[in-house]
């Protein structure tokens, strides 16, 4: 990563975790990095965007077995801790209601991440799941974790991670159970 873009990602996180993210802006970001305002656009269209390559760069990192429908347990203890360890960057984040908000990134990476899964259990436990149900289920399940994690991030006062992770492995566990069951297996 570019040093001016690794510059534009570190101040916009501390900048989200100082001020209202509605009061944040190219210039602000621009100023508070030390480098010019049109710099930014080299690496990004809008402060949303950044946001996303954050969580994209991020998430990426302490959550590599996303993929791995066996691993799913560790994933969404990975993925907790992780947004846990970062409760204020995202309260601030899923807030947001506008076009290229962070929540639409963070949607559709559990919507793929769920969608790689299934195709996992697929191929491991040798099921045959219609595409179109398929895809359904990957969006209802990215949808599902999605609430899971907005009310996680949002309790006030918060909700301990070992809780949220029990309550949403059983489901998913329960889920996976009954997909299992019903196509004999």
């Amino acid at each position: 990563m570019a040093k001016a873009k690794a510059t534009i990602v570190k101040t916009t996180k501390v900048l989200v975790g100082t001020m209202p993210l509605t009061q944040i802006n190219v210039t602000t970001i621009m100023k508070q990095a030390g480098l010019r305002r049109q710099t930014f656009y080299d690496y990004y269209r809008d402060k949303f965007d950044v946001l996303g390559d954050i969580y994209r760069t991020e998430i990426d990192a302490d959550v590599w077995y996303c993929g791995d429908y066996r691993r799913w347990p560790q994933t969404v203890h990975a993925m907790l801790t992780y947004f846990d360890a970062n409760r204020d960057f995202y309260r601030q984040a899923l807030q947001l209601d506008e076009q290229n908000a962070p929540e639409t990134y963070i949607r559709a990476h559990l919507e793929e991440m769920c969608r790689t899964i299934l195709r996992d259990l697929q191929h491991a436990e040798q099921l045959t799941l219609p595409a179109d149900y398929q895809q359904f289920l990957a969006a209802a399940m990215a949808d599902m974790s999605l609430g899971v994690l907005r009310r996680f991030l949002l309790a006030t006062p918060a909700e301990p991670v070992a809780t949220v992770e029990r309550h949403l492995s059983t489901l998913i566990a329960d889920n996976l159970a009954g997909l299992k069951a019903r196509t004999g297996h």
